[in-house]
C-alpha cells in the first residue's frame, strides 16, 4: 500500500454453519487518500458552504471542515488489502470505483476459538487488521461479531430514531449532519444498553453516506450504545441533496435490511425507525414478505415535525399486522414496555 492510501475497515458480522463447524466472516471496508488538487478542494468546501452555511464559531467552523473533507477523499481503485485472521492470511478483492470491498471468508471454529473477545455483554467478537510490511508501522483494524443462527437482533434506523437529525427540515439536517456534535435521542442508549445486556445483536441501518461512518461510530460508542454491524449508503457529492421521494435511501435500506434477513434465517428481529419519512411503509413491507421472522416494528413518532408523514401515514402501512406487532411510541420506555422479553436474556450458544 501507498502511504498516502489509508483502509477503514467497517463493522460487520460472521455466521456460523454446523456444516463444517465453520465461521462465514464478512469483510467490509474502503481503500483512499487524501484528495489531490488545493484548487478542487477550495471549490468543493466552497459549494458545501453555501449549501451547510456554517456558524463562525472556531469549534462549529472545525467540525464542518472535518466532515465535508470527508466527502472530498479520493477513492482507490483496483487494490487489494492483505489481511491477517486467526494467524491466517487472506488476500481480499480488489476494491470498486468506489473504493469499497466485500466479500465472505470461511475459517474453522477451531481456528477462531482462541482469537474470540467477548464485551461486557457477553458477546463474541473476532479482531483483525491489515497485513503490511514491517516497515510499515501503521495498523488499520477491524472487528466483527459472531452472530448466533438463533436469537433475537435489533435492526435500527439512526437519524431521528436513535439520533437528533430532524430531516423533514433540511436546514436543520444539513446542520445536524455538518456543523453540530451529534446528539442522542432521550432514553435510546440506556434502552440499547439494557437489549445488549440480555445477548440481542444490533445492526444499524441507516441513509446516512459511507463517508459519515467515522463520525457515525464515534458518537455511537461516545453515546454508549452497543457495537452493532453498520449498514450506510453509497452516494456521490452531487446526489446530497437527494430526491424528493427519497427512493434512492428507501432502497438501499430495503437491501440491506432483507440481506440481514436472509443471511439469518432462523432469528427475529425487532425493526425500530421513525414517522419523519417511509420507515413504516419500508418495515410493513418487509413484514409482509418475511412473516414471522419480524418479531415487532416499532416506529418513533416525530411530533417536532411540521410536515411529512403523519400518524396516518404509519397506521396506514402496519394495519395488515396484528396490532401486538407494532408500537407507534415517543419515549424509548413506550417501546420497552412493548417488548419485555427483549430484556428477559436471549443470549443464544452457537
Amino acid at each position: 500500500m501507498h502511504p498516502r492510501e489509508m483502509v477503514i475497515f467497517y463493522r460487520s458480522s460472521g455466521h456460523f454453519s454446523p456444516i463444517g463447524e465453520s465461521w462465514h466472516l464478512q469483510v467490509r471496508g474502503s481503500v483512499f487518500s487524501a484528495a489531490k488538487g488545493r484548487f478542487r478542494n477550495r471549490v468543493l468546501v466552497h459549494l458545501f458552504r453555501r449549501v451547510v452555511k456554517p456558524e463562525r464559531e472556531i469549534e462549529t467552523r472545525r467540525r464542518f471542515l472535518d466532515r465535508a473533507h470527508l466527502f472530498l477523499q479520493d477513492t482507490r481503485r483496483g487494490k487489494s488489502v492483505p489481511i491477517a485472521i486467526a494467524e491466517r492470511a487472506f488476500s481480499l478483492p480488489d476494491t470498486l470505483p468506489n473504493g469499497h470491498f466485500e466479500t465472505t471468508l470461511t475459517v474453522q471454529e477451531s481456528d477462531l476459538d482462541a482469537t474470540i473477545q467477548q464485551d461486557a455483554f457477553g458477546r463474541r467478537f473476532v479482531q483483525f487488521c491489515a497485513h503490511l510490511p514491517e516497515e510499515d508501522e501503521r495498523l488499520f483494524a477491524g472487528e466483527i461479531e459472531l452472530i448466533c443462527p438463533e436469537g433475537i437482533s435489533v435492526i435500527s434506523d439512526v437519524d431521528d430514531t436513535i439520533k437528533v437529525t430532524n430531516v423533514g427540515d433540511r436546514k436543520e439536517l444539513l446542520a445536524n449532519t455538518f456543523t453540530r456534535e451529534f446528539r442522542s435521542v432521550d432514553g435510546m442508549s440506556d434502552l440499547y444498553q439494557r437489549w445488549a445486556q440480555a445477548g440481542i445483536s444490533f445492526h444499524y441501518v441507516s441513509a446516512s453516506p459511507w463517508p459519515l461512518y467515522g463520525p457515525l461510530v464515534d458518537w455511537l460508542d461516545a453515546d454508549g450504545f452497543p457495537v452493532g454491524t453498520m449498514h450506510l449508503r453509497h452516494v456521490r457529492l452531487r446526489d446530497l441533496r437527494g430526491d424528493k421521494k427519497k427512493e434512492s435511501s428507501f432502497r438501499a435500506k430495503r437491501t440491506a435490511i432483507e440481506n440481514l434477513l436472509r443471511l439469518y434465517p432462523n432469528r427475529q428481529f425487532v425493526l425500530l425507525g421513525d414517522s419523519g419519512e417511509r420507515d413504516a411503509e419500508l418495515y410493513g413491507g418487509i413484514a409482509r414478505d418475511f412473516g414471522r421472522q419480524v418479531l415487532h416494528i416499532g416506529i418513533r413518532h416525530c411530533t417536532h415535525l411540521d410536515r411529512g408523514p403523519g400518524v396516518s401515514h404509519v397506521t396506514s402501512h402496519l394495519s395488515h399486522l396484528e396490532r401486538d406487532r407494532w408500537t407507534l411510541f415517543e419515549h424509548a420506555e413506550e417501546i420497552a414496555a412493548a417488548l419485555p422479553e427483549l430484556s428477559e436474556g436471549n443470549l443464544a450458544s452457537c
